[in-house]
């Protein structure tokens, strides 16, 4: 099991709005209304990064930025799911290995889970750069002697799913975060769920696949 960070267990959605137009001002970027983020969150973070109109160059910069302003404020990102603590300690009952892979900070991540006292039950944090999860989660696969079928990825983007289909791991897409319902339908994601709870279910179907649920299962 490997999860997403920001947008699938962590709601950094608002933080990232607001350190965003910080340096937009700062460094004379486009700034974004919280109407054209509505209108963002139904793109690929490749056709995002045309709208703001961040120079290439500059990009890196820009991310590593916000990140360290994300980490300042750390301690107060809030879980998506309240229950997030005994969600985990159910899940771990279920699966081998549960670790996190994502865009953000190790420290950020750290700092959070340690918040909800939920470090314990995560094996790793793996961070990678926007566009390179695929490589990272070939990684994971290999450090612990994983086949692609048996691993289970949980993301909110777009870029999530594409990630994992390029090698062949199942993705439960969640509809709460940083993209929409409809934006990560058209990239079909193996499963879509509206409550964090639903992925245990998951796990248990393909752990034992004669069993049906009733979650959504796209085809």
């Amino acid at each position: 099991m490997v999860f997403d960070f920001d947008g699938t267990l962590a709601d950094t959605e608002e933080k990232a709005f607001n350190i965003y137009n910080e340096l937009a001002t700062k460094y004379k970027y486009s700034t974004v209304t919280m109407e054209e983020l509505q209108h963002i969150k139904n793109l690929h973070v490749k056709e995002i990064k045309e709208i703001v109109d961040i120079p290439f160059y500059q990009f890196p910069r820009a991310l590593r930025d916000g990140q360290k302003m994300m980490r300042k404020e750390s301690t107060e990102i809030h879980a998506f799911a309240a229950d997030i603590h005994d969600f985990f300690t159910a899940l771990r009952k279920e699966t081998n290995h549960i670790g996190i892979l994502t865009s953000n900070i190790k420290k950020t991540v750290s700092d959070f889970l340690t918040t909800y006292d939920i470090s314990h039950e995560i094996e790793f944090i793996m961070c990678s750069a926007l566009l390179s999860k695929s490589k990272k989660i070939k990684k994971v696969l290999r450090k612990h002697d994983i086949r692609p079928g048996e691993m289970l990825y949980v993301g909110d983007e777009v870029r999530d799913i594409e990630a994992c289909h390029k090698v062949g791991v199942d993705v439960v897409a969640v509809n709460w975060g940083y993209n929409t319902p409809s934006a990560l339908e058209k990239c079909k994601p193996t499963f879509m769920i509206d409550n964090i709870w639903d992925v245990i279910e998951i796990v248990r179907t393909k752990n034992k696949p004669s069993i049906r649920s009733d979650f959504h299962q796209k085809d």
